[in-house]
Formats: structure tokens, C-alpha cells, sequence
């Protein structure tokens, strides 16, 4: 596979989820939320790490069962909605 093709992917998840951080002793806790599907991880707090969290979280999602269908639905519906209102 391409390179742009997981650039795409990454854009797309990023547009679909929600993204959280928060200290929680000496660590950071990292949460990804998208459509339904959710992932978590802890990291230290002496590694700045959101942009390397952001990618680890949507590698657990990409791997989870279903994730990939499901956001193939909704991009679907999203470009047939698009194209009814053309």
C-alpha cells in the first residue's frame, strides 16, 4: 500500500474521533473515542508524547474487529448524502 493511503486513513479517524489527556499520577492517560469504538493507553509523564499517543491509539483501532467496516459505512453515507444534495 501507498503512504498517502494511510495519510488518508489517519485524516479520516481524526475527523470521526475524539481525543483525550489527562495526568493521572505520573503518567499520562490517552483516550481515542470513535464511532463507538474506544482505546486507551498510559504513557509517562516525562515523554511528551500526544502526537506519537495519537498514532499508537489509531493503530489499536485500526486493529480492532469491525472499525474498518464501520467507518467505511459512515464515509459512505457521508458521500451518498453528499451527492443526493448536489
Amino acid at each position: 500500500m501507498k503512504k498517502n493511503v494511510f495519510k488518508y486513513l489517519r485524516k479520516k479517524i481524526l475527523e470521526h474521533s475524539t481525543i483525550t489527556e489527562r495526568l493521572q499520577g505520573t503518567m499520562l492517560f490517552y483516550k481515542i473515542e470513535c464511532l463507538g469504538f474506544e482505546q486507551e493507553m498510559l504513557l509517562p509523564v516525562e515523554y511528551p508524547a500526544m502526537e506519537f499517543a495519537k498514532g499508537l491509539l489509531i493503530d489499536k483501532l485500526v486493529q480492532e474487529p469491525g472499525f474498518l467496516q464501520k467507518l467505511e459505512q459512515v464515509e459512505t453515507r457521508k458521500d451518498n448524502l453528499k451527492s443526493l444534495l448536489d
